[in-house]
């Protein structure tokens, strides 16, 4: 039953990415009926409600979440995101605070957090905290290219070009 559930969960992110609402909450339904302990399907379904601005129902998935797995970060930054939406503050700061105890280089946390100091008038330490959070994405990115074997393929089809553009431009500028 394994492979069906991971399959769901794929099949879930992907309608996600594509703002397939009603088909990412159909597959993340019947994930959950198939395993109700899934802490990420739970933290899926509420980016499901989120999206659709049902801010209470997203809170109770993040909260689910939170109940099932509580060091999953994703779902302490989305309890933050909705925290914030209400306008509270303290209780925003400390999901975002928590999601980056449990996920110190997480690009999203640190990036809503700060989001929150500058809403809040600390601008120093927002625009600091954006800085971070701009640095730790493009790590995360080249960290994922470097170990996904076909992107690595890419980014060396790349160069190759780009060193045989650079041959042929040399030969052409020096005849």
């Amino acid at each position: 039953m394994k492979p069906e559930i991971d399959e769901l969960y794929a099949q879930a992110l992907a309608h996600l990415d594509g703002w397939e609402l009603d088909q990412a909450e159909e597959c993340l339904r019947e994930l959950i009926e198939l395993d109700p302990e899934h802490a990420r399907g739970y933290n899926k379904l509420g980016v499901v409600f989120a999206r659709r601005k049902d801010l209470r129902q997203a809170e109770d998935c993040f909260n689910q979440a939170v109940a099932l797995d509580p060091d999953l970060a994703a779902a302490h930054s989305n309890l933050g995101n909705i925290y914030s939406e209400h306008g509270w503050t303290d209780r925003a700061k400390e999901a975002y605070e928590r999601a980056l105890a449990l996920d110190p280089g997480n690009p999203t946390a640190m990036h809503n957090l700060g989001v929150l100091f500058r809403k809040s008038g600390d601008i120093g330490k927002g625009v600091s905290m954006l800085k971070q959070a701009s640095k730790a994405e493009r790590y995360r990115f080249r960290d994922k290219a470097r170990r996904d074997p076909s992107t690595r393929r890419i980014i060396s089809l790349g160069w190759i070009i780009v060193i045989g553009i650079g041959l042929v431009l040399f030969f052409l500028f020096n005849r």
